[in-house]
């Protein structure tokens, strides 16, 4: 469990760099040894050729996708590239089963992961790397990410590129917001909520986990069976409920606290989207980039890395995906009625890479198993 204060309005910072050269001790008799850091950055980077991105389906369709703005942008900056989205069909599983076959990866660089999707591959896996880890002296932008704002994975494979904190949106005119998660299991909330699938959305995951960090894993099944026996509504994923929320058909929806600014551009009634810190904290769910272990276009992914940090593309991310910027205030211009429709918790938690990769698969069968979903 980590647990840490985030203040609304947050400035520019580095993290802790992973990359540069480490040496022994030197005696009298020898001179210092370098460590052999990986992915040397060469004098003459190869910026040519077709870079493949891997990514959800959200970057790439629908009304939020941000796709052809990033590869526009792109273009522009590596005029001798070209950016080629690709979304596998069976998800990250996809580069899984490849990795197992020891066969060709068709990417070079993944975007959007997040730590509970990095667990899962490793735990996949059993020790095989799928990313590669990363020489953070060629990623210049790595300094602008935000302070404390990590994947807490031990190899460091992942850069983030964006956060999202997961919330309540309530409708005011029907009831009160929930001062605790408990609260949500009381008859004055009963039929009220809905909450995406954890087993098939990101968003849904975010709250099972937050649950599971509030009570412990064995209570957080009590509690879920609580909400089952309360009405809750599970739907097929964050699109299903932000429908179902948008229809009125329940007045209170598990959600990001982005999803505000969503409903600002479509009109929607702004007194159905106030946002709700059940015991003032929110679930951080980072999201992040990778570079495979057998990109083939190595100089170019270690460019989009640096690239997807830059001020043009952070805010293209918030302004079309609904995803906080990864970089400190000072580095990126966000449009007016984002800033003003997004909010933060004063506390955020999560969990850490060890227990995700040892426990999550579990906790997703013993969901399955105590809720029926329709």
């Amino acid at each position: 469990m980590e647990r840490r204060a985030v203040v609304r309005a947050v400035g520019g910072g580095a993290l802790a760099g992973l990359a540069g050269c480490f040496f022994r001790e030197a005696t009298e008799e020898e001179e210092p040894t370098p460590v052999d850091q990986g992915d040397p950055e060469p004098d003459e980077p190869d910026l040519e050729g077709t870079l493949r991105v891997a990514t959800t389906e959200s970057m790439v369709r629908g009304e939020r996708a941000a796709d052809e703005g990033l590869r526009e942008l792109f273009e522009e900056e590596f005029p001798d590239a070209e950016l080629q989205w690709t979304i596998p069909e069976a998800g990250l599983e996809h580069y899984v089963r490849r990795a197992r076959q020891e066969a060709d990866i068709d990417a070079d660089v993944y975007f959007g992961l997040t730590p509970a999707a990095l667990a899962r591959v490793d735990g996949r896996l059993e020790g095989g790397a799928l990313f590669r880890e990363l020489n953070r002296e060629r990623i210049a932008a790595a300094d602008r990410v935000r302070d404390r704002l990590e994947f807490s994975d031990p190899n460091g494979r992942v850069l983030p590129s964006g956060v999202r904190y997961s919330c309540l949106l309530y409708d005011d005119a029907e009831l009160e917001a929930p001062e605790t998660l408990a609260e949500l299991t009381d008859p004055e909330y009963e039929g009220t909520l809905l909450v995406p699938n954890p087993e098939r959305d990101d968003s849904g995951l975010a709250f099972l986990l937050w649950t599971i960090d509030a009570f412990g894993g064995d209570d957080a099944l009590d509690y879920w069976r609580d909400l089952d026996d309360n009405g809750v509504r599970i739907t097929d994923g964050w699109t299903a409920s932000d429908e179902a929320y948008a229809a009125a058909e329940r007045p209170l929806s598990v959600a990001y606290s982005t999803d505000p600014v969503l409903a600002g551009r479509e009109d929607r009634d702004p007194d159905r989207y106030r946002i709700a810190f059940p015991d003032d904290q929110g679930y951080e769910t980072p999201l992040g980039m990778a570079i495979f272990e057998r990109a083939e276009k190595l100089d170019l992914a270690y460019d989009f890395l640096n690239f997807a940090l830059s001020n043009e593309v952070q805010a293209e991310l918030a302004d079309r995906h609904l995803q906080i910027p990864a970089v400190g205030d000072a580095f990126v211009d966000l449009d007016e009625a984002f800033e003003e429709r997004t909010e933060t918790p004063i506390e955020t938690v999560s969990i850490g890479y060890d227990r995700l990769r040892a426990d999550l698969d579990d906790w997703l069968d013993d969901w399955s198993g105590a809720i029926d979903v329709e």
